[in-house]
């Protein structure tokens, strides 16, 4: 199996302030080896996206929600915890464009897998196409609500696929009505949607550094948790005033309508670190088993479970989610570490599904372990996984598909 990446590992250790500190790195993107390759360890988040639509459009031409069963031959979704069907109108979803923030997002996989469940195509957008009456376009690169915005200038948009809190942000903007077609959580509920990727070469020397990292994200989750049930704590506010710092806005939306923008995503969203306060990532292994198959079978991955010497998807999965670290974290038996660690996050910018880790940064939870926490701020996640192949993060929050797609695509998950 050919190494895409010459491994080197390296352990500097750095002279910070002062203070002895060690950078656990590793520029290893090779495959092959358990301690090689790229790993999943944990979970960030499911649901917390949604789909808009530019003013004057009518979410009811697309999907209609109610209680009773629909007719024999509809198109439709079920979500059994609310009771509604969401009917889809595959007749005027023809001819429409719709954005998305990327190619290898969730959000683009996402609305693929509702289209061709229409029975439509799924195809890119560029000016001057001609609009087909059994065909869906896409623009990806769509950044933000304020990038939609522009681009509607020179785009027919119909709708964009994004994630909170520029959703919450396009519902919060009182200038133009921006409709809200859906969300994941009506039609995907609980699916899986970011997640913290690493390189596993990254911790063959100190995995007591990631351990001990996910201990502290996964207390960042539990208060975060607890503050959104309570909005009148002391957390709540501190989880407010990161988001503001963190998320950025577009500039035409008034201080109020940020504000609210920050809380309707930070309730839209659900924050989570693995399957159980356990550590099991079974379910997490289930997803990815299926949305690599999924990707395979559409064509964006162009290496299969058994190019990459797997007998099956579920086998991969098993071996790609890696929950030693988790389960080490929640036992119990993590500790502050006896020297300051310096551990390189890649993250995406103004992506509130990633707050838990600025929330912690801000409250000082990774410096009570002894750990300093350096980020690095990216407009998706294909460029998150970029920093983490090429060996300038240690740790990367991304999207499922993203993590899976490269991963798969440059033989960096391997029998």
């Amino acid at each position: 199996m050919n190494s895409k990446i010459l491994a080197i590992a390296i352990v500097a250790i750095i002279a910070v302030g002062g203070v002895a500190a060690y950078l656990a790195f590793s520029n290893n993107g090779g495959s092959g080896s358990d301690d090689s390759g790229m790993r999943i360890v944990g979970r960030v988040n499911s649901e917390g996206s949604g789909i808009i639509l530019v003013p004057g459009e009518e979410p009811t031409d697309y999907i209609t929600v109610q209680k009773e069963m629909p007719g024999l031959g509809a198109k439709y979704i079920y979500n059994e915890v609310e009771g509604n069907y969401y009917v889809l109108h595959p007749e005027n979803w023809g001819g429409k464009i719709f954005g998305t923030p990327g190619a290898a997002t969730i959000q683009h996989v996402q609305l693929a897998e509702v289209v061709k469940y229409m029975g439509l195509n799924y195809t890119s957008y560029m000016l001057g196409t001609e609009l087909k009456a059994d065909t869906v376009y896409y623009v990806a690169g769509v950044t933000g609500f304020e990038d939609f915005m522009n681009k509607m200038k020179t785009t027919p948009f119909t709708g964009y696929f994004t994630w909170e809190a520029q959703y919450s942000a396009a519902l919060a903007y009182e200038a133009e009505t921006f409709p809200s077609l859906v969300m994941t959580n009506n039609i995907f509920p609980d699916h899986t949607c970011c997640i913290i990727g690493t390189n596993a070469a990254s911790w063959s020397k100190n995995s007591e550094a990631l351990e001990v990292f996910l201990k502290v994200y996964v207390d960042a989750v539990n208060e975060i948790n607890v503050a959104l049930n309570d909005t009148s704590s002391a957390d709540y506010a501190t989880l407010l005033q990161v988001a503001a710092k963190r998320v950025v806005m577009p500039d035409a939306l008034t201080p109020a309508e940020k504000t609210e923008a920050y809380k309707s995503a930070l309730q839209n969203v659900t924050y989570v670190y693995a399957d159980s306060n356990k550590g099991s990532l079974n379910d997490l292994r289930n997803d990815i088993a299926a949305i690599a198959e999924s990707l395979y079978n559409s064509g964006q991955i162009g290496k299969s479970a058994s190019d990459l010497g797997f007998n099956s998807y579920a086998d991969l999965a098993k071996k790609f989610v890696d929950s030693k670290y988790m389960e080490k974290a929640l036992s119990g038996d993590v500790k502050k570490l006896e020297k300051l660690n310096i551990i390189n996050v890649a993250v995406i910018s103004g992506d509130i599904h990633q707050i838990a880790l600025w929330y912690a940064i801000e409250k000082g939870m990774f410096e009570e372990y002894n750990l300093e926490i350096k980020t690095f701020a990216q407009g998706n996640g294909p460029a998150v996984f970029t920093l983490l192949e090429n060996g300038e993060a240690n740790i990367g929050f991304l999207g499922a598909p993203p993590m899976t797609i490269n991963s798969m695509n440059k033989e960096l998950i391997t029998a």
